[in-house]
């Protein structure tokens, strides 16, 4: 059973820190993955291949499933499972079009949004299928406009000819991936980022996976894009005196139960809360459960710093109405921040992606979303621009202060240019 840590009194924070501290490093898979990286870069997919016997112990000639198989997956789902899939979907889909960034614009110059035009998708599958991230990550990309979308996934073994769980297939399908190929791990994050044989190159890799996956994506970082570097599950939870105990630890048990490298911590400044919540979570605790906190805060302002910094990859909230307004007005950094909305809810089939920052990322960044998906071009246009000539002659000293003769030059004939014209 998973052992409860109960911290209060003065020096929340330190403690708070010591805990985070222990997180593993990426950086020790680095050096384990950077070989496979390399050899797939260099044999293409008969390095893959290898990797995939070895780790998963199934040889698969072509990791290619072919469109009609994951149609067939999809009309063959039983129809309670169909049926959520759809609600699921539909619910991601709202959302993310609804968040597409319009188009801005000055006098001179437009940013629009373009989308990325391939994505790689990354969806761990291999011991149980995780149909939701399939979801979660080709539906935004979609959304954004993405022109090609391929899903890898790990292969399960003696699956026969199609090595790739159905749930996943019907997915993808439902999603609108253009295609799957079962190829799991390192190798499958270089074989997108590189091209290999069967499995084409893209322009950008996302989604969550193991630690070497994750150490796979930060190595090919430098020649294609990410999303972000996700590591173990996290949630923090602010919650007052109004909150549910039962609900709390529930939702606390949810995100450990990601795996023992997962964390899930309660600040809150209700002693009965933090007693309360802390008998059902060793109640219901299990042997892989992750790491579970308990901060037993001065007031709520020291709970919600503490949340804050904790940056946690999931926030949820059970406070009053007073309390919640607090936080509205001032949220704690959080990768998605949820009002008494369950965890798990948006895991599945509320609308934000689940891919989160984790490890503190949420200090910069958010979610998963569509722009994640989408270059932002500037256009410079000077077309009603009046104060045209102004800023060339600015820019003609600035290029003579640092040296640059030729952007001068250029510079100059412009604005000759502008005098003639």
């Amino acid at each position: 059973m998973a052992r409860v840590k109960v911290y209060r009194g003065p020096g929340l924070l330190g403690e708070l820190r010591r805990l985070l501290a222990e997180r593993p490093s990426l950086w020790s898979y680095v050096e384990k993955v950077k070989p496979i990286v390399e050899d797939v870069r260099g044999r293409g997919y008969e390095a893959v291949r290898e990797y995939t016997l070895r780790f998963d112990g199934v040889d698969v000639e072509d990791p290619r499933v072919p469109r009609e198989e994951l149609e067939k997956a999809y009309r063959s789902l039983p129809r309670g499972l169909a049926t959520a899939l759809r609600v699921a979907a539909s619910a991601l889909q709202r959302y993310h079009h609804a968040t597409r960034p319009p188009e801005t614009w000055v006098p001179g110059a437009r940013l629009r949004w373009l989308p990325v035009e391939r994505i790689g998708v990354y969806a761990p599958g291999g011991m149980h299928p995780y149909p939701s991230t399939v979801l979660h990550t080709v539906i935004p990309a979609r959304a954004a406009g993405a022109r090609r979308v391929v899903v890898a996934t790990p292969p399960r073994r003696g699956s026969g000819s199609t090595p790739v769980h159905p749930v996943m297939l019907a997915a993808a399908y439902m999603a609108g991936a253009d295609a799957v190929y079962a190829v799991g791990g390192a190798q499958a994050v270089a074989a997108l980022a590189y091209g290999a044989g069967p499995v084409e190159r893209v322009d950008k890799i996302v989604g969550p996976g193991n630690p070497y996956v994750q150490a796979a994506k930060l190595l090919v970082s430098s020649d294609v894009g990410i999303d972000m570097v996700a590591g173990p599950t996290e949630l923090a939870v602010v919650a007052d005196e109004s909150a549910d105990p039962r609900q709390v630890a529930l939702d606390m048990l949810a995100e450990a139960e990601h795996g023992p490298l997962s964390i899930a911590a309660l600040f809150t400044p209700s002693r009965r809360l933090a007693e309360e919540a802390t008998v059902v979570l060793e109640e219901e605790a299990g042997e892989e459960t992750g790491a579970l906190a308990v901060f037993e805060a001065r007031s709520l302002e020291e709970a919600l710093g503490l949340a804050d910094e904790m940056a946690a990859e999931h926030l949820v909230a059970y406070l009053s109405p007073g309390a919640e307004k607090r936080l509205i007005e001032n949220p704690p950094r959080a990768g998605v921040v949820s009002l008494g909305v369950p965890p798990a809810l948006l895991d599945y089939a509320y609308g934000p992606s689940h891919v989160l920052p984790t490890g503190g990322a949420a200090r910069w960044r958010g979610g998963l979303g569509v722009m994640d998906f989408m270059r932002a071009v500037a256009f410079a246009d000077p077309r009603g621009l009046g104060a045209l000539r102004e800023l060339v002659e600015a820019s003609i000293t600035l290029a003579e202060a640092e040296g640059f003769t030729m952007h001068a030059r250029s510079l100059r004939r412009t604005l000759e240019r502008l005098r003639e014209g």
